[in-house]
């Protein structure tokens, strides 16, 4: 599954809270929380359902596993099915379904009563991919104050082209075998927009046509897999929402009809391949 990419989005979605009479902390009965990916060129396979959370509860959101879920492109119904882990995902197992730019999908998903709708279109790919060099050096030692970090031994500098009226992030992966972790005292990556966890590291959704990925973004050696997303508005407003005062009970932005989430595509243009040594 792409989720790989999206690992904010699934931390965004534990603030989805349905607020009743009785108490601001208590979730609704009548709702549940969408988690829906389309990529184009890929299978669909990262659709989510789950139930929604009291605000605050250190519990795992209970998935759904026996919703109809379904997708209409061009006037013709695509059913999918529950995958076997019951952690609430859905895919499609036919191969009749494809993702293509410009395609426009319609998501609906019927639950004890509920029927929760949403709409997306694929977005175009990011084009004029261009990195400037395909390593990136780890200094043995460093202090977070260091400015010889922006030596451009210890960054790779991306760009495509540029459109203001496009959003788009960056996705990076380590894709070795057995990966070397990178140890330094100081932690890792720069910048308030970005995270990274584990094998991954995916920046803020950006309407900018660059991005400096620095040594900081990565947690291994060896070779990484990066792309370039286009994304729609829907995703960067949820995505924003996480930013939102932990004493503000509203809930983040959504996109789905008479429940709660996210029902987005994304598009990646070239893949690129870059190499992290130890300087």
């Amino acid at each position: 599954m792409k989720t790989v990419h999206l690992v904010y989005i699934s931390i965004i979605l534990i603030f989805f809270t349905a607020c009743s009479d009785d108490s601001p902390l208590s979730p609704s009965t009548d709702q549940i929380v969408i988690e829906a990916y389309l990529f184009a060129g890929e299978p669909v396979d990262d659709i989510r359902i789950t139930k929604t959370q009291s605000l605050g509860s250190e519990d795992i959101a209970p998935p759904v596993n026996n919703a109809t879920v379904y997708l209409i492109k061009n006037g013709l119904r695509f059913d999918l099915s529950s995958v076997s882990d019951g952690n609430g995902y859905y895919h499609y197992t036919g191969d009749d379904l494809t993702v293509d730019t410009d395609d426009a999908f319609k998501l609906f998903v019927e639950y004890e009563g509920i029927v929760a709708t949403a709409t997306t279109v694929v977005p175009p790919a990011p084009e004029n991919i261009e990195i400037s060099s395909n390593t990136i050096y780890v200094p043995t030692t460093f202090s977070p104050r260091d400015n010889d970090i922006e030596n451009e031994i210890y960054r790779v500098d991306i760009s495509w082209k540029e459109d203001s009226t496009a959003l788009f992030y960056v996705a990076v992966e380590n894709i070795e075998y057995d990966p070397d972790p990178i140890e330094y005292s100081s932690g890792g990556f720069g910048g308030n927009d970005s995270g990274k966890f584990g094998r991954q590291f995916i920046s803020a959704p950006r309407n900018t046509n660059e991005f400096s990925l620095t040594f900081r973004n990565i947690n291994f050696y060896g070779e990484h897999l990066v792309r370039i997303y286009r994304v729609n508005q829907e995703y960067a407003d949820l995505y924003t929402s996480r930013q939102q005062d932990s004493r503000d009970l509203n809930e983040p932005l959504t996109n789905i009809e008479n429940s709660l989430g996210v029902f987005s595509a994304f598009n990646s243009g070239d893949n690129a391949i870059i190499h992290v040594f130890q300087e």
